[in-house]
């Protein structure tokens, strides 16, 4: 079996691209981390790096090698986290999520959950990129992470648990003077309107085809909104996001309705089995369930600053 240090030095210098920076890294001496990685070499039976005066690459052996042990220092590292949770206060949870899911869902079920574990840390929203949800939960720096549909396109799911939450509709939000505001609309209406989303694509996936272009991106969720109030454009709005409008933008049901969004809670495979995940879990499926009807929304009329119109 190889010597996992051995593996480290290894993994140091495919980071820092040689042996001086993965030495460094490693509070080690530079021979030493050369010691380390020609006896790993040996037990190898093949060349692991390519060194050169400016210092060193993976030859792919080496590159193989480093891989598997990224899994091996990932596991680790989730092992590391869920241990924690099992003991003293239940642990701290790091959660990842996205801006609307942060609104109304995510505070629902923290305050369920730390309304039933009131001696546990409170969990933890990082500021986390959506699209790398999925590898966080892999590598161990989220325990357990609120995607959608979209976020699992293409996405090697393996390792990883999906608990179904809720398929979210999704509405359109106009400024309060927006013709469309009190009229009847279908998304054609809207075709020549500045469409306004995040840099992640976080809403406009089902209208490819419709929308040609989005002329204005902006990540944050309250800024978007004000965009929508001051007349820069329109945007999707996840009736998930409902309670959260502002009252100086109107948020409609066109007649043609827009494909809804299946929304997951993604968790590492076998991590329900701490009781501080399994309990977060359930407190995210109590939020989902309390969440207002789909289909009282407004019917086919509006939302503005939290009244059906």
């Amino acid at each position: 079996m190889f010597d996992f240090d051995r593996l480290r030095a290894l993994v140091a210098v495919a980071d820092h691209g040689s042996m001086t920076g993965a030495a460094a890294a490693l509070c080690r001496t530079q021979p030493s981390v050369s010691r380390q990685i020609a006896a790993l070499e040996r037990q190898a039976g093949v060349p692991l790096l390519v060194r050169s005066p400016t210092g060193a690459s993976l030859t792919p052996a080496g590159a193989l090698l480093v891989e598997h042990t990224r899994g091996v220092l990932d596991r680790l590292h989730r092992a590391e986290r869920q241990l924690s949770a099992l003991g003293g206060d239940g642990g701290s949870l790091t959660i990842g999520s996205f801006s609307s899911a942060n609104t109304t869902l995510l505070p629902r079920a923290f305050h369920d959950y730390v309304t039933r574990n009131p001696r546990a840390a409170k969990p933890f929203v990082p500021q986390t990129d959506p699209e790398r949800h999925l590898a966080d939960l892999r590598a161990g720096r989220l325990d357990l992470a609120l995607v959608t549909e979209w976020d699992l396109h293409a996405q090697d799911l393996d390792g990883i648990e999906l608990v179904p939450l809720v398929e979210d509709e999704l509405l359109v939000a106009l400024p309060r003077d927006h013709p469309f505001a009190r009229e009847r609309l279908t998304l054609a209406d809207l075709s020549d309107d500045t469409w306004i989303d995040g840099a992640h694509p976080d809403c406009l996936g089902p209208l490819d085809g419709f929308v040609s272009a989005v002329s204005v991106h902006c990540d944050d969720w309250t800024g978007k909104q004000g965009l929508v109030a001051s007349g820069v454009g329109v945007m999707l709005f996840p009736s998930l996001a409902v309670p959260s409008v502002r009252r100086d933008v109107v948020v409609r049901r066109p007649c043609d309705e827009i494909p809804r969004r299946r929304l997951y809670l993604a968790c590492p495979a076998g991590a329900r089995r701490v009781p501080a995940v399994s309990s977060m879990v359930e407190s995210v499926r109590a939020a989902a369930a309390s969440l207002p009807d789909r289909a009282s929304v407004g019917g086919r009329g509006g939302i503005s600053g939290r009244r059906y119109e």
